[in-house]
C-alpha cells in the first residue's frame, strides 16, 4: 500500500519536477502537461514499453523502485542504455546526490526517448552558448 502512495502522491512530484527545472526545465513542462507517467516498477512492463516506445503517448515513465539496491539499479539503467537504442535511462535516489541536490523523493528509474533527449539537451546547449555570447 505504501508503495502505491508514493507513486500517486501529486504533490511530492509537482514539488520535485518543479525543483530540478534549472537542471532538466522540459521534465517540469512535462509533468505539468500530464507527459510523464509515474507507475511501479516492472521490469517485464519496461522492457515492454521500450520495444513499443514509437506508439507511446509520454515524454518520460518514471518507475518507482522497491526492494532494490542503489547498485542494483545503477546496472539496469547501465544495461538497458547499452542493449538498446530507442530509450535513455536514468537513475535518481534520495541519499545519492552529485552535488545539485536534484535527488528524487524515491528511488526511481526513468525512462525517456534518446532521440528526442539527445535534441533536448543540444538545444539547452545552444541556448546556453548563445546567451554567452550576448
Amino acid at each position: 500500500m505504501e508503495r502505491k502512495e508514493e507513486v500517486e502522491d501529486n504533490s511530492i512530484w509537482f514539488q520535485y519536477f518543479r525543483s530540478i527545472r534549472h537542471a532538466c526545465p522540459w521534465s517540469y513542462k512535462s509533468y505539468i502537461e500530464g507527459r510523464i507517467k509515474i507507475v511501479p516498477l516492472d521490469i517485464d512492463i519496461l522492457k515492454l514499453t521500450e520495444m513499443n516506445w514509437n506508439i507511446e503517448d509520454w515524454d518520460a515513465i518514471v518507475y518507482v523502485v522497491d526492494d532494490l539496491t542503489l547498485e542494483e539499479i545503477d546496472d539496469i539503467v547501465a544495461h538497458r542504455n547499452d542493449s538498446q537504442e530507442k530509450c535513455e535511462y536514468l537513475w535518481s535516489h534520495p541519499t545519492y546526490s552529485k552535488g545539485g541536490n536534484n535527488q528524487a523523493p524515491y528511488p526511481i528509474i526513468i525512462q525517456q526517448d534518446r532521440t528526442q533527449l539527445m535534441e533536448l539537451r543540444y538545444a539547452k546547449k545552444m541556448d546556453f552558448k548563445k546567451k554567452a555570447k550576448n
